[in-house]
C-alpha cells in the first residue's frame, strides 16, 4: 500500500471542499478589512532638529521641554487648525512627539493614518516651536520672578519689625533671654507630639495576630501514598498502552478521584501569635515617656537655676542695629537679582533649523493595509486547510509486474492489461486484503471432521496459505485504527450468504492472537449465525442488552484469549428501530470502555434497513465484495452508503 503525498493530500481536500474554502478565506479577508476600518494603519515620519538658543537651561532633557510645549491645549488647537484636523483628533492621540538625539539635537516623530497630512503635521509643529519653545523655557522666569517678589515682601517685614523692636528698647530696662529653657521647651512639645501620634497608633493595633496551619492526619497521608502508586502505575501502563486505552483512561480517572481527597483531608489550625508592630510600638512609647520625664526634669531645673543671663539695654540695641543692617543688604541684593531676572527674560532668543526630514518617505508603525490584506489571505488558507483537509491518506493498491510480462508487454505480445477491480473504481475505496478471501467449503462424508467450526480457517489450519489474505485485512485495520482512533468496525456487504460471518470470525481471531481485546457483536437478528461458529448458546444477548439494559453473564468467552462474543438474543419485532435507538449508542459507548476493537456482524445492506441505521452509528465499515455481486448491485450500495454518510475503510473480495 502506498499513501498520497501531504500536499497532494491538501490539494485534493481544497479542490473537493472549493466551496468552503472560498468562504473561509473571503471571512478572513472580510475581518481584515474591519480591522482596516476601525483599527486603521499608522504611518509616521521622522525629522532630526537642531536647538540654537541663548538661554542657559539647566533641563536636562530638551525634548521633554519640548513635549511639555505640545502637551498645552492651546498649543494643540493651533496644531489642529494648521492641519485642518479634528480639535478631539489631536488631543486625544499622540501626533506629535520628540526624543533626544544628542548635545543641543532632537527627533521629531509625527503620526497619522493618512500618510499625506505628516509633512503638515511636521511643518507645523517646527513652526510652533520656534514660537512657543522660548515662550515655554521663560515660564521658569516667571516662577523666579514671583519667588524674588515675594522675598522682598517678608524682607520689608522683618524690617519694620527690626526697626519696631529698636524702639521699644528704649522703654525697657533689660531683657532677658534664655535660650536653654527655649530649647527645652521646644523639644518637649516634639516629645508630646510623637507620644500623642503613637498612641493613637497603638489603640488601633491588635495585640496579637492569627494564622493559618496546615497538619496532615493519617487519612492525607494514606490518600498520598495511593496517589503516587496510582501515578506510577499510570507511567508503567502509558509503555504498553496508547492514550486512549480503556486502562490508562481509568488510571487517569482515579488519579483524579485521589487528588479531590487528597485535597479535601487537608486541615488547617487558627493559631494566634504576638504582634510584632503592636510590641515596637509600646516599647517606643516607653521610650519616649522616658525621655519626656527627664525633659521635665531638665527644664524645671533649668528655670529654678537662675533668671538667665541679662543683656544690656546697650547690647541689644547694637544687635538690633546690626540686625536692620543686614536685612537691608539682603533686600538690596534680592531686588538687584529680580531686576537681573526681568532682564534676561525679555532678551531671550533662539532658532530651530531642520538637519534631516523623510517626511516625504512615510514608514508604517507595524503592518500596513497591504501586509494585513496579505496576511488575511495566507491565514484564511491556512484556516482552510487545517479545517477541510482530512488526515485520512488515500490508499491504493501496488501491483506488482514480472519481468516476463513486462518484457511481453514492450514486446508486443498478448498479455492481459493490468486494471483496476469494478469494485474499487464503483465504490472509490480501496482494497484491505492482497486477494480475494478464501471461503471454506462445505464438508463431505469423506473429509474427517474438524476440531472447530468449519469457518474458522485460523483454528483449523493456522498455516494455510489461504490465510494470507486475512491477515493483509488484519494488517490494514490495525493502521486504519491506529491513524483514525476508530475501534468499531461493522462488517457488511450487499447481498446475504457472502461470507460476512466467516471474515468476521477470522479477522476478530487473528486481532485477538496479535494482543487487542476483541468483542463480536452479531446484530444479524433476522438470521444470527455468530453463536453456533463459536458453540455458544443464543440466550439474553444484544435485543435483551438494549431492550433492559447490559447485564452479566450476556458476553461470552470464547476458547480464544482476548476474543468475547455478544450473542444476538430473541429476535424482536422490529429490529431496525431497535439498533437505531439512543439505548444502542449507549451501550456501544459502553462496551468500548470495556475492550478496544469491537466488530459488529449485521444483515445484508440492500436487504433490510438495519445496516444502514446502525452504520451511521459506528465508526467505519468494512464492505464485503462477493464475486457475484452485479455493478448495479455495487453502484446501489455505494449510493445507499453515501446517503447515510457512512465512513468506509475499503472493500474485501470473496
Amino acid at each position: 500500500m502506498i499513501q498520497e503525498s501531504l500536499i497532494e493530500g491538501i490539494f485534493r481536500s481544497l479542490r473537493k471542499n472549493a466551496g468552503w474554502a472560498t468562504i473561509i478565506i473571503g471571512l478572513a479577508v472580510i475581518a481584515s478589512a474591519l480591522i482596516n476600518r476601525f483599527f486603521p494603519a499608522v504611518y509616521q515620519s521622522q525629522a532630526i532638529l537642531r536647538v540654537m538658543t541663548s538661554e542657559q537651561s539647566n533641563d536636562l532633557s530638551i525634548a521633554a521641554s519640548m513635549n511639555g510645549v505640545f502637551a498645552q491645549k492651546n498649543v494643540l488647537a493651533e496644531l489642529a487648525s494648521d492641519c485642518r484636523l479634528g480639535a478631539d483628533e489631536v488631543v486625544n492621540r499622540n501626533l506629535v512627539e520628540f526624543e533626544d538625539a544628542g548635545a543641543g539635537l532632537v527627533k521629531l516623530i509625527v503620526r497619522h493614518e493618512n500618510p499625506v497630512c505628516l509633512k503638515d503635521l511636521s511643518q507645523s509643529a517646527i513652526r510652533i516651536l520656534t514660537n512657543h519653545f522660548l515662550v515655554f523655557s521663560a515660564e521658569k522666569r516667571e516662577f523666579e520672578i514671583k519667588a524674588a517678589r515675594k522675598k522682598l515682601e517678608n524682607l520689608e517685614l522683618a524690617l519694620n519689625e527690626a526697626r519696631q523692636s529698636l524702639n521699644q528698647v528704649g522703654n525697657s530696662a533689660v531683657i532677658k533671654i534664655d535660650e536653654i529653657t527655649l530649647q527645652l521647651e521646644n523639644e518637649m512639645h516634639q516629645v508630646e507630639e510623637k507620644l500623642d501620634l503613637n498612641r493613637k497608633k497603638l489603640q488601633t493595633t491588635p495585640k496579637t495576630t492569627f494564622y493559618y496551619e496546615d497538619e496532615e492526619s493519617q487519612e492525607y497521608r494514606l490518600f498520598s501514598r495511593k496517589l503516587n502508586e496510582q501515578r506510577n502505575r499510570l507511567a508503567e501502563l502509558f509503555k504498553s498502552y496508547k492514550e486512549k486505552h480503556p486502562k490508562v483512561v481509568e488510571c487517569k480517572a482515579d488519579i483524579k478521584s485521589l487528588e479531590r481527597k487528597l485535597k479535601n483531608s487537608r486541615s488547617r489550625t487558627r493559631k494566634q501569635k504576638p504582634n510584632s508592630q503592636y510590641i515596637a510600638l509600646s516599647a517606643e512609647i516607653e521610650s519616649d515617656e522616658e525621655k519626656l520625664n527627664l525633659i521635665k526634669t531638665e527644664l524645671e531645673r533649668s528655670k529654678n537655676s537662675g533668671t538667665g543671663e541679662e543683656i544690656s539695654r546697650e547690647n541689644r540695641v547694637n544687635n538690633l542695629n546690626l540686625r536692620i543692617k543686614a536685612l537691608e543688604e539682603l533686600h538690596n541684593r534680592t531686588l538687584l537679582a529680580l531686576e537681573e531676572t526681568r532682564l534676561s527674560q525679555t532678551s531671550t532668543q533662539g532658532k530651530i533649523n531642520i538637519l534631516q526630514n523623510d517626511s516625504h518617505n512615510p514608514k508604517t508603525v507595524g503592518f500596513s493595509a497591504v501586509q494585513r490584506d496579505c496576511i488575511a489571505v495566507a491565514s484564511g488558507v491556512l484556516m482552510a486547510i487545517f479545517l477541510l483537509y482530512s488526515p485520512l491518506p488515500v490508499r491504493t493498491e501496488i501491483v506488482s509486474i514480472s519481468g516476463e510480462m513486462l518484457a511481453g508487454a514492450m514486446s508486443g505480445n498478448n498479455l492481459p492489461l493490468l486494471t483496476a477491480e469494478p469494485a474499487e473504481i464503483i465504490l472509490e475505496v480501496p482494497s484491505l486484503a492482497c486477494a480475494p478471501l478464501a471461503l471454506p467449503a462445505p464438508a463431505t462424508e469423506s473429509e474427517e471432521p474438524t476440531v472447530y467450526d468449519e469457518r474458522l480457517i485460523v483454528m483449523n489450519n493456522p498455516d494455510s496459505e489461504s490465510l494470507q489474505p486475512y491477515r493483509s485485512l488484519v494488517s490494514n485495520l490495525q493502521i486504519h485504527i491506529s491513524e483514525t482512533q476508530t475501534r468499531i468496525v461493522l462488517i457488511s456487504s450487499a447481498r446475504n450468504a457472502s461470507g460476512k460471518t466467516t471474515l468476521l470470525a477470522n479477522t476478530a481471531i487473528l486481532l485477538a492472537q496479535a494482543g487487542y481485546s476483541v468483542l463480536m457483536i452479531d446484530a444479524n437478528l433476522r438470521n444470527p449465525v455468530l453463536h453456533r461458529v463459536f458453540d455458544a448458546e443464543n440466550g439474553p444477548g444484544l435485543a435483551e442488552a438494549l431492550s433492559s439494559g447490559l447485564k452479566d453473564g450476556m458476553i461470552h468467552k470464547t476458547f480464544v484469549s482476548n476474543l468475547a462474543l455478544l450473542t444476538s438474543g430473541v429476535a424482536p419485532g422490529n429490529p431496525a428501530e431497535l439498533l437505531g435507538s439512543p439505548e444502542m449508542i449507549e451501550l456501544l459507548s459502553e462496551l468500548k470502555r470495556k475492550v478496544e476493537v469491537i466488530l459488529i456482524d449485521t444483515s445484508a445492506l440492500m436487504e433490510y434497513p438495519d445496516t444502514g441505521v446502525l452504520a451511521g452509528q459506528t465508526g467505519a465499515m468494512v464492505f464485503l465484495h462477493h464475486e457475484t455481486d452485479s455493478e448495479e448491485e455495487l453502484k446501489s450500495a455505494k449510493k445507499l452508503l453515501k446517503t447515510i454518510r457512512a465512513r468506509v475503510f475499503g472493500y474485501v473480495k470473496t
